[in-house]
């Protein structure tokens, strides 16, 4: 019993200080970086710097996708989610066309186009650190069908992004919207009901983060069957309730029973399974 004790009360530790980023303002992202290398240009650029600037580019505009995806749906952004939590475009302000949906891990050209607009294609001043997780080096080429690329450069690249500054970049391109901004000032309470396993706690708080776009989850209360979690991000209560009951998972099933917008809490009944059957 001493033995099962000492466990709860390192998990709870655990829950309270690393569940979530380090900050309500830093997301940290795993990117791949892939260059494509063409043997002419071999004396004129360091295929492992070009490829780790990609992975760089690719875990801001992820967060840039996530917070215009979050944003409030008026014309002029550049996506939207739709109920099974995917992006999809909107038109306006030439930013899509109407319907045309909005990958966050492989945007559009043109969607490319606007993110750089907005972004300017620099990611340095919007990434507080990143660390190379893996260095793959050269490799025959998979992804690149540029002519005269047989070989190219592949890194995985751990990125600390500063959603602050991604936020305010985006917020002066007009493709977020203030009103966001300031949601995400106050964190949002959580009560969750009827887990009783770490697995399934966890399970929510990935969820939580990877689906809902929250910045920081913080265990405040963890007893059997009853949970309380504060959740930072670019949501109140009333947008939070509406995407826990957007989500589908078989093996998670979250169904927001009360909401209190002036107190910032939701209540969630939640059943959970090891294996979707």
């Amino acid at each position: 019993m001493r033995w099962h004790r000492l466990c709860w009360i390192a998990l709870v530790g655990w829950l309270a200080s690393g569940a979530g980023v380090a900050s309500a303002d830093l997301q940290r992202v795993e990117a791949v970086g892939i260059f494509g290398i063409k043997e002419g240009a071999r004396s004129r650029v360091i295929p492992r710097d070009e490829a780790i600037a990609r992975a760089r580019w690719e875990g801001v505009s992820r967060v840039a996708l996530e917070l215009i995806g979050e944003s409030a749906p008026e014309p002029g952004g550049l996506g939207e989610a739709d109920r099974n939590g995917e992006f999809v475009g909107r038109a306006g302000s030439g930013s899509t066309t109407g319907g045309e949906r909005l990958d966050p891990d492989a945007p559009t050209k043109d969607q490319v186009e606007i993110l750089e607009s907005a972004l300017g294609k620099d990611m340095l001043p919007y990434t507080r650190s990143y660390k190379i997780l893996e260095d793959q080096g050269e490799r025959p080429v998979l992804f690149e069908d540029s002519p005269g690329v047989e070989t190219e450069y592949v890194v995985v690249v751990e990125v600390i992004v500063d959603v602050e500054r991604v936020n305010a970049a985006l917020e002066r391109a007009g493709l977020v919207s203030s009103e966001a901004k300031a949601a995400a000032a106050e964190p949002v309470r959580v009560e969750v009901v009827g887990l009783a396993h770490y697995e399934a706690l966890q399970a929510v708080v990935e969820a939580l983060r990877d689906s809902m776009g929250a910045t920081r989850v913080q265990t405040l209360v963890f007893e059997r069957e009853r949970q309380v979690l504060s959740v930072e991000g670019p949501f109140g209560a009333e947008a939070l309730s509406e995407r826990l009951l957007r989500y589908r998972n078989p093996q998670l099933i979250l169904e927001p029973f009360g909401v209190d917008p002036a107190a910032g809490s939701v209540q969630v009944m939640a059943r959970w399974s090891r294996k979707a059957e």
